[in-house]
């Protein structure tokens, strides 16, 4: 993918995650292009890239819309990161890097401080610091396959965006499971690493279908 592709599938992702269109908008190439200061080539390869991530479907005669995901979905995506992740969070245990272990800190001080804070955007600051943290981790795995598998599953809108249900106990709670990972991959120990990956995503999983009930 090219420099221009690329800087459209980013803008168009992080639009994505942050939920910034509803389920079902249809993403229509020329206002994209308009938008974007852009020809529609970069937006179409964009819109491809976005429906083989799972982030959009493409139906025919309604064209590419922003995906919508339903209860299967959800229960499926946290199975597949409860199987991956936490190898993912042992191998970066094991590889890490002083480079990686300030940047999980760095995580750890933001979403701090956006716990702490008493701003409308407070949850939005959580997520962003939380996905920080989740793909910090899985670059120190090293591998890029499960870079590949997990990426777009950690970024999932309908997952990311769940922080604007969560109440300040609950950001609390994962702020901690965050800050003992950061000391498990500190001591280079992968099983402990592991396991707190394994209670952090139990307990989003309860969190998340907790919320969705209310």
């Amino acid at each position: 993918m090219t420099t221009g592709k690329l800087k459209a599938y980013d803008q168009l992702k992080l639009r994505l995650v942050a939920g910034y269109y509803q389920p079902g908008t249809q993403l229509k190439e020329e206002p994209l292009a308009e938008e974007f200061g852009t020809s529609r080539t970069p937006i179409r390869a964009a819109l491809r890239k976005l429906v083989e991530d799972g982030l959009a479907t493409a139906d025919t005669g309604r064209g590419i819309q922003v995906a919508a995901w339903t209860q299967w979905d959800i229960e499926e995506v946290f199975q597949l990161r409860l199987l991956l992740e936490p190898y993912a969070a042992q191998l970066a245990a094991e590889r890490c890097t002083p480079q990686i272990l300030e940047r999980l800190e760095s995580s750890n001080a933001k979403m701090q401080e956006a716990i702490s804070s008493d701003t409308p955007d407070m949850a939005t600051m959580v997520q962003d610091a939380n996905r920080a943290f989740h793909h910090t981790l899985l670059e120190a795995s090293g591998s890029q396959r499960l870079i590949n598998m997990l990426g777009t599953m950690i970024d999932m809108p309908v997952i990311t965006r769940s922080f604007q249900l969560y109440s300040r106990s609950d950001m609390e709670q994962s702020l901690h499971h965050h800050r003992d990972l950061t000391m498990a991959v500190a001591a280079k120990d992968g099983d402990l690493a592991k396991q707190v990956m394994q209670l952090h995503l139990q307990m989003s999983r309860h969190r998340f279908m907790r919320n969705r009930r209310v």
